[in-house]
Parts: C-alpha cells; sequence; structure tokens
C-alpha cells in the first residue's frame, strides 16, 4: 500500500488523535508530516510534530526540528513536548533550541522534557534559565531539570 497525504491528514483530523494509531502510518508518513508542520496550518503542524516522534524514523528529528523553528508558538509547545520522545542526541538538540525561545511557554515545555540521558551541554543552557528566567516559575522549573540531568 502507497501511503498517501489523505491518509496522514485521515490518522490526524481527530481532535484528539490517537497517536498509537497513526503511528502504524510507519516512517513513510514523514515527508507528508514534514509538509504539514511547513504548512499554513499551526494545529494541524502541531499533531504533526508530535506524530513525527512517535513514529521515531530516520527524519523524525528534522521534522522535529521544523516544527522548533516554527513562528507559530503552539508547533514550538508541540515540539518541546515531541522532543521528550525523541533519543537523546536529537532531544537535545531540539530542546537546546526550545530552552532558550522568547515564549515561557515554550520554555516550560521543554524544561519539563528535559530528563536524564541527555546531552551535557544541556546543562548550560538550563542553568542559563535557572538563573535568567523571565519568571520565578520558569527558574524553578530550570533547578529541577539540572538535578534530572544529574
Amino acid at each position: 500500500m502507497n501511503l498517501t497525504m489523505e491518509d496522514v491528514l485521515r490518522a490526524l483530523d481527530p481532535d484528539e488523535v490517537d497517536y498509537a494509531a497513526a503511528s502504524q502510518l510507519g516512517p513513510d508518513a514523514l515527508p507528508f508530516l514534514m509538509t504539514l508542520v511547513q504548512g499554513q496550518d499551526p494545529g494541524l503542524a502541531a499533531k504533526a510534530a508530535y506524530l513525527a516522534a512517535v513514529v521515531e524514523g530516520e527524519l523524525s528529528e528534522r521534522v522535529v526540528t521544523a516544527a522548533a523553528a516554527s513562528g507559530d508558538v503552539r508547533v514550538r509547545v508541540a515540539a518541546a513536548h515531541a522532543a521528550s520522545m525523541l533519543a537523546a542526541e536529537p532531544a537535545s538538540r531540539v530542546l537546546g533550541t526550545l530552552l532558550l525561545d522568547s515564549d515561557a511557554g515554550v520554555q516550560k515545555l521543554a524544561l519539563k522534557s528535559v530528563s536524564a540521558g541527555l546531552s551535557p551541554d544541556l546543562m548550560v543552557k538550563v542553568q542559563e534559565v535557572s538563573v535568567n528566567g523571565s519568571s520565578q516559575g520558569l527558574r524553578d522549573y530550570a533547578v529541577q531539570a539540572m538535578e534530572r540531568l544529574q
């Protein structure tokens, strides 16, 4: 069976996507997901970014990275959450950019996605947020993230 954009859109159409079922589309869905992440519909782009991480294919990091660079905060929030499902190195790269995002909500979710086993270089950015975060809440999340990294 050849996968089509219509198949991917059908899987992402529900308000509450069944990501476990949608992941059965497999890595062949990743080019379609990249197209959606780079598209004009932020709701669909956010769902596509999350599904890209669930699918776990060779292009997953590229799709989540594209979402992390989106001009729409909703898509960057999805990228921060999706990064937690990537392997350690790709997750570290994606979270490294999102930890210093201009939006506090994106930063908060990126900090919540930080876990043990990620790059030690990530610690520098987490420490930066722990000192220079725009709110006490962000600084507190950064301290918690540093504890998980150690």
